[in-house]
């Protein structure tokens, strides 16, 4: 039986290797859900794609259910009348839009039907308008998500984008719109940060666990200071090298960015983090929207990170997301896409924010394919 010691070391060794090796290299389950963009240039069902999406959504809600929608800028009579047609169907509409939106005629139609009362009894509908963050103390309310209880084809009905529901947004910016159907960690997730927003004061930052398969919410306002930024602790994570195959370009990690806003002291340390992963060797590039720091495009250019922005007097990316493929953490092949309404700007850690991370190869192949049109469309 001496034999038999040898065979059972080498049948452990070999185990663990294959065990290490798919902690290394596995890959999650892919995320549910699927991306929606408009296109800004093509024909008026192009551009209003994601507000359709939305209207869409919630003329099919019956009575009973409860839709929840957090926006920044709400001029979309189409989207204002909807709302308005559920209410008087049965449904319970909750809005919560920042107060600059106040003065259109959308916003003041929602508060005239629905009533700006959020404290009632019963889950009754309203409006609530934030003066500053719903949820802090400075800052604007800029989160941009629906929630729909349940709809005639779906229920826990989610929707995470960089959109706001305005004429210009949808003629003149690139947006997104992810929506993910019956995931009930996400869903109440999403419908706890609109409770807290709806209440209109100062609560303390979230820490929300990973809601299943790759999905994760990461929320504004943060505890102040760089220590807590949840972008720069994604960005550290990152590696260039170790690639597992099928993932990253040329053996080395890919990294795409659709910013429309990057700038200020904040914006300039999450340059220096992606200049770096440059250097290194990360294959980045960046398509920058109208409100780009200087120093944040010179530490970007110097370091090769590729950059386009928008043609003059053409429209510019209203998105704020990242692609990575390739290695993160311990994992060598990932796959993952993060969006949502967070900008790299110091304003973004006090504002009211809602970032979404998906995992899989068909979303970053979604979003990687996206970020090639508007690079195309764009100049050095």
């Amino acid at each position: 039986m001496r034999w038999f010691r040898p065979l059972v070391v080498l049948l452990a060794t070999t185990l663990a290797s294959a065990l290490v090796a798919g902690t290394a290299y596995a890959q999650g389950p892919p995320s549910p859900g699927h991306v929606t963009f408009n296109h800004p240039l093509g024909a008026p069902r192009a551009q209003y794609a994601l507000v359709r999406t939305i209207d869409t959504a919630i003329d099919r809600t019956p009575p009973g259910a409860t839709i929840r929608l957090a926006a920044y800028s709400f001029a979309m009579p189409s989207t204002s009348q909807a709302l308005i047609r559920a209410y008087h169907r049965g449904v319970r509409v909750k809005v919560v839009v920042d107060d600059h939106s106040a003065r259109w005629g959308s916003v003041r139609r929602l508060g005239h039907v629905l009533g700006r009362r959020t404290g009632q009894r019963g889950g009754a509908s309203f409006l609530r308008l934030c003066h500053d963050s719903c949820r802090g103390t400075k800052g604007r309310q800029h989160a941009k998500f629906v929630t729909i209880s349940r709809t005639t084809h779906a229920r826990q009905v989610v929707m995470v984008g960089s959109m706001n529901f305005t004429d210009f947004a949808a003629a003149h910016q690139f947006q997104d719109l992810y929506t993910v159907t019956g995931e009930r960690a996400l869903f109440r997730q999403l419908r706890r940060v609109f409770r807290q927003m709806a209440a209109d004061r100062p609560q303390r930052p979230l820490d929300l666990p990973a809601a299943g398969q790759g999905l994760r919410v990461d929320t504004s306002p943060v505890a102040a200071g760089l220590a807590a930024d949840p972008v720069l602790g994604r960005l550290t994570r990152v590696h260039c090298g170790g690639v597992a195959d099928g993932t990253g370009i040329h053996g080395r990690t890919l990294i795409r960015i659709s910013m429309h806003a990057w700038n200020g002291p904040r914006g300039v340390a999450l340059a220096r983090q992606v200049a770096a992963l440059s250097r290194q060797g990360c294959n980045a590039k960046v398509v920058a929207g109208v409100g780009f720091g200087r120093r944040v495009v010179s530490l970007l250019d110097a370091s090769g990170v590729g950059l386009r922005r928008a043609v003059p007097g053409e429209p510019a990316t209203h998105e704020k997301l990242m692609v990575l493929s390739g290695h993160l953490g311990r994992d060598r092949a990932a796959s993952v896409v993060w969006t949502g309404s967070h900008n790299w700007t110091d304003r973004s850690l006090r504002n009211d924010e809602v970032m979404l991370r998906v995992a899989g190869e068909r979303q970053v192949a979604a979003y990687r394919s996206e970020f090639r049109r508007i690079w195309a469309l764009s100049t050095r």
